[in-house]
């Protein structure tokens, strides 16, 4: 079974790599070895060719990192080099740190239980499974595979909402958002895409009918591509108007925009402790943009994060059990602040625009309001991304 590195154990063993680079880059600016091939050092000191030249790269002008322990020779053959140059007349004194070095290496290699070999090996998997390019690669086949069985994928989804108390009779909020996908594509024989309606929930549990009060979505046709893909109006989920994209009407692979926009109100008596705002990732994405505008009475009462999760019922689970469901370190949040001044987006072009143009619509004044994203290149499809609200 292979070894399992902890960040502790990554952190002792870039401090030894970094002991060991510094110590022996002073050994080798000695005068019987500075500037001197591999295999003359080998020669003169009575030293296998291959360890000196593994040797030589501590002295290079190199960042070390643990993968260095894996290069370098192993214990024996780090003493065996600094016995030689001891025994052609290095002074003692001059080969004191890099002699304490190599001790830390033993010392650290019996701690972890490891040997230098299986040391390199877990190393491999430790890196392999925490570089995030390589989990954006494992990301990239994913996404391939569901559009492929899908017929469905998209270059970007986007979903924006701003939230405020709201003073209307019989109701205590108020919410605007807006929803779409850039450059989707899909198949003629793939299920239909939908522009989900916009959902709510307070302390793990759904928000009913009899709390909210949601007006049909709006196509956002500014931000539609013209001529539109052919779409069906359909009345779905208790009455809630939402809209279809049939694949039939779209020429297979030729990608489209589609937005619309949606006002609700809502009247929760008990908000509670516990609240997450939630994006769905219904289709394969290339990229995801969640963007939550809290008014400032509300905000001021919060600290907000973002987390992903395994989409499903669990999703309303208590915090002790969503732990179960959680993706790792690939979502980035960030504050926006104030306004729409930095509601810009690298995944599509016109993101600042569109979030200007939510508030205007619906004659909000968007810097009442502070933003947070959270943000996702290739996420897991199939998944959830939400803002976590925790009261201060």
């Amino acid at each position: 079974m292979p070894a399992i590195l902890t960040e502790r154990i990554i952190e002792e063993a870039t401090q030894i790599a970094v002991v060991l680079h510094r110590s022996f880059a002073g050994v080798l600016q000695l005068p019987m070895v500075s500037g001197q091939r591999a295999s003359v050092v080998a020669r003169n000191l009575g030293v296998g060719r291959m360890t000196c030249q593994r040797i030589m790269k501590l002295g290079g002008d190199l960042k070390p990192t643990p993968d260095l322990l894996a290069e370098v020779p192993g214990v024996n053959g780090l003493r065996h080099f600094l016995a030689a140059m001891e025994k052609a007349g290095a002074p003692a004194n001059e080969l004191t740190a890099a002699v304490n070095a190599v001790d830390a290496f033993a010392g650290f290699l019996d701690d972890v239980g490891l040997s230098q070999t299986k040391l390199a090996s877990a190393l491999s998997l430790y890196f392999e499974a925490t570089d995030p390019e390589r989990l954006c690669a494992r990301r990239e086949n994913l996404f391939d595979a569901a559009s492929t069985i899908t017929g469905q994928s998209a270059d970007a989804t986007i979903s924006m909402m701003a939230i405020r108390m709201n003073d209307q009779p019989g109701f205590n909020f108020e919410q605007i958002a807006v929803r779409g996908y850039s450059q989707m594509r899909a198949m003629g024989s793939a299920m239909p895409i939908r522009l989900p309606i916009n959902m709510a929930y307070s302390d793990y549990r759904n928000i009913s009918s009899d709390e909210a009060a949601r007006e049909p979505q709006e196509l956002i046709e500014a931000f539609c591509t013209t001529p539109l893909p052919s779409i069906d109006a359909r009345v779905i989920k208790e009455e809630h108007l939402a809209h279809i994209i049939n694949p039939e009407h779209i020429p297979t692979g030729e990608p489209f925009d589609c937005f619309a926009a949606q006002h609700n109100q809502w009247n929760v008596s008990s908000p509670g402790k516990n609240k997450a705002i939630w994006l769905y990732v219904d289709y394969p994405t290339r990229n995801c943009t969640f963007d939550l505008y809290l008014h400032r009475d509300i905000e001021q009462h919060h600290e907000l994060s973002g987390d992903c999760h395994l989409w499903g019922t669990s999703l309303l689970a208590p915090p002790e059990d969503l732990w179960m469901t959680r993706f790792s370190d690939q979502l980035e949040f960030s504050v926006l602040g104030p306004g729409t001044a930095n509601a810009g987006s690298a995944y599509y072009g016109r993101h600042g625009e569109l979030a200007q143009y939510m508030f205007d619509h619906h004659d909000w004044n968007a810097d009442e309001f502070i933003g947070f994203r959270c943000e996702m290149e290739l996420p897991v499809w199939r998944s959830g991304v939400c803002v976590v609200l925790d009261e201060r």
